[in-house]
């Protein structure tokens, strides 16, 4: 089961979520108006912090195909996160992504889980995608994530069964609700942001630490 932890801002943090065992490591990373933002250079000096055996993830909203390229280009993150707003890019950009990022860069796609019309439109991601990252929109929070609400988890075990790309679990998972979760849906990785917080840039390491052993707990089925 893989753990996803988003947004982080400080050393101690990144040192925290390795110790862990935290899998994929996310930054918002020179992003305005996204929570927990830090600029390119804070990301490049927590990266160096990220093992080899652990992974970076860096999110971007921005609906240029260009920008978002240059952005994977210059950051150089290990999973370059595409969570612009809902239908702001298609397949096709996805994949133009995909193919001009570097070689050492996959390709997550964040789907907004809305209605049953989502299982479709994440299969049109499946292919140009690395990971298929599911979760909850919120209209005061830019593109697709961040909004500490669940959305309809059967839906989301349907798309699990019916895509190739690893799926990743998000929108308002907490250490309460990430072994139903995990139980339910079935997904390759779980992510977490809102509900492992203590303030928006800083993570309450107590939850993390609980949200990945229920986890992998629900994953192994030794939670009982």
């Amino acid at each position: 089961m893989l753990v996803q932890i988003y947004s982080l801002t400080t050393a101690e943090d990144v040192r925290a979520m390795v110790d862990l065992g935290v899998d994929h490591l996310g930054f918002a990373a020179g992003e305005d108006g996204v929570p927990a933002g830090i600029s390119l250079d804070q990301a490049r000096d927590l990266f160096e912090l990220v093992p080899d055996d652990h992974r970076t993830v860096a999110l971007t909203v921005k609906t240029d195909v260009d920008a978002v390229v240059e952005k994977g280009e210059t950051l150089r993150p290990d999973v370059l996160h595409l969570c612009p707003e809902p239908g702001a890019l298609s397949p096709a950009d996805v994949r133009d992504v995909a193919d001009r990022v570097p070689a050492d860069v996959e390709v997550m796609t964040a789907v907004a889980v809305n209605g049953r019309e989502s299982v479709d439109r994440t299969r049109e991601f499946d292919s140009p995608s690395d990971y298929l990252i599911l979760d909850t929109a919120a209209p005061d929070v830019p593109g697709v994530g961040a909004s500490g609400e669940t959305h309809d988890w059967s839906i989301s075990r349907e798309i699990v069964r019916s895509t190739d790309a690893p799926v990743i679990l998000a929108g308002g998972l907490s250490p309460e609700n990430v072994a139903e979760a995990v139980r339910e849906v079935r997904p390759a990785g779980v992510d977490s942001y809102t509900r492992t917080s203590r303030t928006e840039r800083r993570k309450d390491v107590d939850a993390v630490e609980t949200f990945v052993e229920r986890a992998r707990q629900a994953a192994s089925g030794d939670d009982g």
